[in-house]
């Protein structure tokens, strides 16, 4: 079994989140990521072996500079400026999707994750989507509650990757 290194390209790939308060949806999503991922590509299928991502908070956008500022202040982005992940395993669900395993590094804190991801080549880039279902209490991250606003802890962070095979 061979695999190749694949390096993520900071642009198209985009990391997107999506909450929910009492008022109304929360969104967020942050463009630039780097990485990389060690897959094998052949005619049964795309095998994901391990990966790391990596992203800097100050990405992360939520169209309301209020929200964004209070998010990073909230985060502590200053002293936490990245947000990094893991690939650890990937148990294939079918020839092209895993269920993967990993972890996240958020907050100074190490939180072990799964979610589901699907791949497909195009000539030499390699596309990965995946979906994860996540409580930021997980990560020591206290929610606002002024008044009628109420900030749910649960999240879905949404990854759509585009990674170049290096030689």
């Amino acid at each position: 079994m061979t695999y190749s290194t694949f390096l993520i390209l900071p642009q198209p790939s985009t990391v997107s989140i999506e909450g929910s308060s009492s008022l109304h949806p929360l969104h967020a999503r942050a463009s630039g990521p780097i990485g990389s991922v060690e897959a094998q590509v052949n005619a049964s299928g795309i095998r994901l072996r391990n990966g790391s991502i990596s992203l800097e908070v100050a990405t992360l956008q939520s169209g309301n500079p209020l929200v964004d500022r209070e998010t990073r202040r909230r985060i502590d982005a200053g002293r936490y400026p990245q947000i990094t992940g893991r690939l650890l395993s990937c148990s294939p669900t079918g020839p092209n999707d895993c269920e993967a395993a990993g972890e996240i590094t958020f907050r100074g804190v190490t939180t072990a994750v799964t979610g589901l991801l699907t791949m497909a080549m195009q000539e030499d880039t390699l596309r990965i989507n995946g979906r994860a279902a996540l409580d930021v209490r997980e990560w020591g991250l206290s929610l606002p509650r002024l008044g009628p606003l109420k900030v749910h802890p649960q999240i879905v962070v949404t990854i759509e990757i585009s990674a170049q095979r290096q030689p």
